[in-house]
């Protein structure tokens, strides 16, 4: 039987805190998902968890590659801690019945963390994927990637791991699919500007969440929506929640002919009337 499975990875009492809201987050849109933390020595309990893995000996002082390399889950879904769960994600375990790895890109392409190359140059157009979201099947050649990308970040005694995945995954056979913005949503004012046709994020991947302690808390509680966006964005991102169909919700009705015509000039007016007209006598 193919097992599925969440993890994060946190140390530190904030990073823990915002992991262990980012749980109760995904808990209450995905209920029967089994979430995993691996974290440092420091006992801690949440029934958020369903196993509590505590790192005597981690490698890095990274512990995502501990909760990938480590997890008990066929599939694999890993998120950070400043993650914020917008609306069920299990068709992302679904991806990796095709592909062994997937993720979304960097959406910052510009940043002077994206701008970092890992051991050689790469085509800008080969941005890097964000490490905050990543699912990964399991398997030995899947494992030596995650191997093979720890091993070359501690190396270089690096900040920022990505550049390491970017050239990873430039010399992978691995199949990759990359996802849509929705599922890694980093830039908020893009939510305020969508339209109806635009999907709703499933994932908000809010960095400056580690910026503040207060977001921490209550740590056994999800996070609200409504205190971590701007009032008219917030609004916004539960409009799309509401009316994207690719979540269930039913496609919008036909608009009406006096909706069609509303703010339209005369001439444009007599044109659709006439248009109506030939329409109705062919």
């Amino acid at each position: 039987m193919t097992t599925s499975g969440i993890v994060f990875g946190a140390t530190g009492r904030l990073y823990r805190n915002l992991a262990r809201r980012a749980a109760h987050t995904v808990k209450h849109h995905m209920p029967e998902v089994k979430i995993d933390l691996f974290t440092g020595s420091r006992p801690m309990q949440d029934p958020v968890f369903d196993r509590i893995v505590h790192l005597e000996n981690a490698q890095t002082t990274r512990p995502k590659f501990e909760a990938l390399l480590r997890s008990r889950f066929d599939r694999t879904l890993y998120l950070d801690a400043d993650i914020v769960m917008c609306a069920p994600v299990w068709d992302l375990f679904e991806l990796l019945e095709q592909f062994d790895i997937v993720g979304g890109h960097e959406q910052y392409g510009s940043s002077s963390a994206a701008m970092r190359n890992g051991p050689r140059p790469l085509p800008p157009a080969f941005r890097q994927l964000n490490s905050g979201v990543l699912a990964i099947r399991k398997s030995d050649r899947s494992q030596s990637f995650l191997n093979g990308w720890r091993d070359a970040y501690v190396a270089a005694n690096a900040r920022y791991d990505q550049p390491f995945m970017r050239d990873q995954l430039w010399q992978t056979d691995l199949r990759l699919w990359v996802l849509p913005p929705e599922y890694n949503q980093m830039y908020t004012p893009h939510v305020l500007h969508s339209s109806d046709m635009h999907a709703a994020p499933r994932l908000l991947h809010l960095t400056h969440l580690h910026d503040d302690k207060k977001f921490g808390l209550p740590a056994d509680r999800p996070f609200d929506l409504a205190d971590l966006i701007p009032g008219p964005t917030h609004q916004r991102l539960l409009d799309l929640l509401h009316s994207d169909q690719s979540l269930g919700n039913p496609p919008p009705p036909a608009p009406t002919l006096r909706e069609k015509l509303k703010g339209k000039s005369p001439s444009a007016l007599l044109a659709s009337r006439l248009r109506l007209l030939r329409q109705r006598f062919r």
